[in-house]
């Protein structure tokens, strides 16, 4: 009976001891600036989840690059973080954070919020955000783009802050180089222009497609082939059908210049045949010709599907 009433005695000591020091522990362990070093510390361990406990904040459009994944592969992260709590008004508190990123120092003020209490008694803070940092992706010719390494959708990326982003894009037929970006603080937006790069894939496909192209040409019966970028035109009447050849095929090349890709310019050689009846002798003649021109024109990925469109460059020359 008296060991029950003693170790009662302990706890109750214990409990009036530990509520006793907890004003001490909120002004000196808890404080805003201590959880505000401890949100670094945990993004400097690529501790996504960690971090997210220190963030007050609303409910991401999309967490793709959220993950503990995204962050442990950023090329830098933040390191040796210090803080200061420069105000305190009942619930809100000002701090002065400082750390290093990318072998810079950034110092920076973020807005801290009291959060309830932890089992009832000690205090818990967090960095107020009213919007999340984002990498704004711009990406010519692709929905999707990665960020370190993982794929996440075009447009506005929600991110953790501070940290550095590897942004790229390596789809079916366009590719980019990858592109560094930061963001350094509560609601920061970094914009990243990625511009296209053909890949190997999509030059075999404009490949076909003009080859494609040239051979429906080769199919006319008429002078000016229709949908075609080139045609002979004489004042001689034509008799019967006429034919053509594709003598010299263009070397595909593709050429990226921002965001518009163009089909390298290359010289095609095409042969037309046929009768025709002078027009001043009314003789009739073996029509045998052979015609240059340089092909060009435009190409178009949008939604996984390629276009091309011809264009002439110059005039068509008789050899």
């Amino acid at each position: 009976m008296r060991t029950s009433r003693r170790l009662l005695i302990s706890a109750l000591t214990v409990i009036v001891l530990t509520v006793a020091a907890v004003p001490l522990l909120n002004f000196t362990v808890y404080t805003p600036a201590r959880a505000a070093e401890a949100y670094i510390g945990a993004l400097e361990r690529g501790d996504a989840n960690r971090a997210f406990s220190y963030l007050a904040t609303p409910t991401p459009t999309s967490t793709l690059a959220l993950s503990d994944e995204v962050l442990s592969a950023a090329p830098d992260l933040p390191r040796e973080a210090e803080a200061e709590t420069l105000s305190v008004d009942s619930d809100h508190a000002k701090v002065r954070l400082s750390y290093n990123l990318s072998s810079q120092e950034q110092t920076i003020t973020v807005n801290m919020v009291r959060l309830p209490a932890s089992a009832g008694l000690f205090d818990r803070w967090a960095i107020e955000q009213r919007d999340w940092p984002t990498l704004s992706l711009d990406v010519s010719g692709s929905s999707t783009a990665t960020v370190n390494g993982y794929g996440v959708s075009t447009g506005k990326v929600p991110v953790l802050f501070p940290a550095s982003y590897l942004v790229g894009f390596d789809a079916t037929y366009l590719k980019s180089k990858s592109q560094r970006a930061e963001v350094t603080a509560p609601g920061d937006s970094s914009t990243v222009k990625l511009s296209p790069q053909p890949t190997a894939k999509l030059e075999e496909t404009v490949k076909q497609q003009v080859n494609d192209h040239l051979k429906d040409c080769m199919t006319s019966k008429t002078l000016m082939p229709s949908g075609c970028v080139f045609g002979y035109d004489t004042d001689n009447e034509i008799i019967g059908d006429i034919s053509w050849s594709l003598e010299r095929s263009p070397q595909i090349g593709l050429t990226a210049s921002g965001n518009d890709l163009e089909l390298t310019p290359s010289t095609v050689e095409v042969r037309v045949k046929g009768r025709y009846r002078d027009i001043v002798t009314a003789a009739e003649h073996d029509l045998d010709e052979k015609l240059s021109f340089v092909l060009g024109g435009s190409v178009v990925v949008k939604s996984s599907q390629v276009s091309f469109e011809p264009r002439r460059l110059g005039d068509v020359s008789v050899m």
